[in-house]
């Protein structure tokens, strides 16, 4: 019986191992590479912080953390209560919720070229884009959109926002689906309406769907890439607008101007896995540290 049994627990950790390698192999490796990388010059010597040393003295890198920063924060305090309140509309519709599903999730198999390609027509500076021509009947003055240096980023975070919405939306969808309606049924003989049993019941009943949607759509805020390379290529980097962190590696690591090195991109790497990392566990911090507090309230008054 000893030897069933030891038999199967090493059968167990064997099966535990293969994907335990792989983590090894294709996460933690690279990540130590990244961080030799970022010590070393161009021709491999070891030159310490020196690369931290000039990117941080760089006004060019200072913008890059800034508007990385600032359309990580803007996409995702507009994308996450977008989702969750078209979420909630389509909790309540009674028939044709699927059609809505699909017709939200359609712009995510569009590939970012196209979703670029086409929100540049849309936005065209003068008078023949569409958007300036919706505003102009409304009575305001027509915008540079992707070509103005101080509508540029906000005009790629609404592109990004429209095309990869949905995904949160499902997200927000699903767990809708797992509150119990008898939650809403009792609500409804205290003689709530439904927009305090949206506060007070799907809410607070979507905790930890927040705390996930929350979690990713920040990660993929601050590594925003596919967007701003593609509405560069198209229409020009205003004044330098729409360079985030990964375009800034991108181009240190790829690029066959004579700026590239890759020291500097595996520098500005290490600086972005640790903004993501900071922002990961502020998040996962502050969505726990209010669970507890909304799970065990404090009792005034109270004797033991």
């Amino acid at each position: 019986m000893k030897n069933v049994k030891i038999k199967r627990y090493i059968s167990w950790y064997l099966l535990l191992l293969i994907p335990m390698v792989g983590t090894l192999v294709f996460n933690f490796y690279p990540l130590i590479q990244t961080m030799v990388t970022s010590l070393q010059n161009m021709n491999g010597k070891f030159i310490g912080f020196t690369n931290y040393r000039i990117m941080f003295a760089s006004s060019e890198f200072k913008q890059t953390v800034i508007n990385t920063l600032y359309m990580a924060v803007l996409g995702v305090a507009f994308n996450i209560p977008l989702a969750f309140i078209i979420a909630s509309l389509l909790n309540n519709i009674g028939r044709g919720k699927g059609i809505y599903r699909v017709i939200f999730l359609l712009p995510m198999v569009m590939s970012m070229v196209t979703v670029v390609t086409l929100f540049k027509y849309l936005m065209l500076p003068n008078e023949e884009g569409v958007f300036n021509y919706i505003i102009g009947i409304l009575g305001f003055e027509p915008s540079l959109w992707l070509n103005g240096t101080g509508t540029a980023r906000e005009s790629v975070v609404f592109i990004a926002v429209w095309k990869g919405i949905g995904y949160n939306v499902i997200l927000f969808f699903a767990g809708l689906q797992g509150i119990p309606a008898d939650m809403y049924e009792a609500a409804e003989i205290d003689g709530a309406n439904s927009f305090k049993k949206w506060l007070y019941i799907t809410i607070p009943a979507s905790k930890s769907t927040f705390t996930f949607v929350l979690i990713t759509s920040t990660i993929a805020a601050l590594k925003r890439f596919t967007e701003v390379y593609a509405v560069s290529m198209e229409t020009g980097n205003p004044a330098g607008r729409l360079e985030t962190l990964l375009l800034y590696i991108y181009k240190n690591s790829f690029s066959t101007l004579n700026y590239k090195d890759e020291g500097l991109a595996g520098a500005a790497s290490v600086v972005l896995f640790l903004i993501i990392l900071a922002a990961t566990l502020v998040n996962s911090h502050l969505t726990k540290e209010k669970e507890v507090s909304a799970d065990n309230p404090k009792r005034r008054g109270t004797k033991a």
